[in-house]
């Protein structure tokens, strides 16, 4: 998944300056020979820069799954990042509805616009879990020692949706509302064309379980 739109967490600076108004000139009709006024005392040195810090959001483990976005040849590995990525587009304009309603409808819309353009990718991508369930046993000895079904590993893959949630909810409510305001527009990006910004991961989940790398 940006986020995605590209989707980063922030130190913000923010500089505040004190403003000095400048001496003003002898108030006119001043009498000549009044004695000289004292000079004006020299403006108080301007305020250094105030940095304000906001700490930075620790890393949950949906950040850190979606660091890496190099396909390894291990095909179970590639098709849960991809999967994952693909989802994800889905899954902020429901966390999005839910936490600001007012984005549900403008939101919806641009998911089913994109899917005119990347639905057969959708599907293609989708569909793999059904070779995942022809090839899971012989291809992957991790899975068989895990005993996992392919509905497990679905299960898997949708907890990565909490994750996403809470990476939002990390960095604030006003950047998350800015960030599902914006949803429309990050759609219409190229890292959301999946296919191409994701060509490794694709690659890889296109070979196939076993096929050489």
């Amino acid at each position: 998944m940006k986020r995605i739109l590209p989707l980063a967490l922030l130190a913000l600076a923010a500089s505040l300056h004190a403003q000095t108004t400048p001496a003003p000139a002898a108030e006119w009709g001043t009498p000549l020979n009044a004695p000289p006024a004292p000079p004006p005392a020299p403006p108080a040195p301007a305020a250094s820069a105030t940095v304000i810090t906001v700490p930075k959001a620790p890393p949950s483990a949906f950040a850190q799954a979606r660091a890496s976005t190099q396909a390894t040849g291990n095909y179970f590995h590639d098709f849960s990042e991809l999967i994952v990525r693909v989802r994800s587009v889905k899954w902020i304009e429901e966390i999005c509805s839910d936490n600001f309603p007012a984005t549900a409808e403008a939101n919806r819309h641009a998911y089913e616009v994109w899917l005119v353009d990347h639905g057969s990718f959708v599907d293609e991508i989708e569909g793999q879990f059904l070779i995942i369930a022809k090839y899971w046993g012989e291809a992957s000895e991790q899975a068989k020692k895990d005993g996992l079904t392919v509905e497990q590993l679905k299960a898997r893959v949708d907890a990565n949706r909490a994750g996403l949630a809470q990476d939002f909810r990390a960095r604030g409510m006003r950047s998350f509302q800015v960030r599902c305001e914006a949803y429309p527009e990050i759609m219409l990006s190229p890292q959301l064309d999946l296919e191409k910004s994701q060509a490794d991961l694709v690659r890889s989940v296109r070979m196939g379980p076993g096929a050489p790398q």
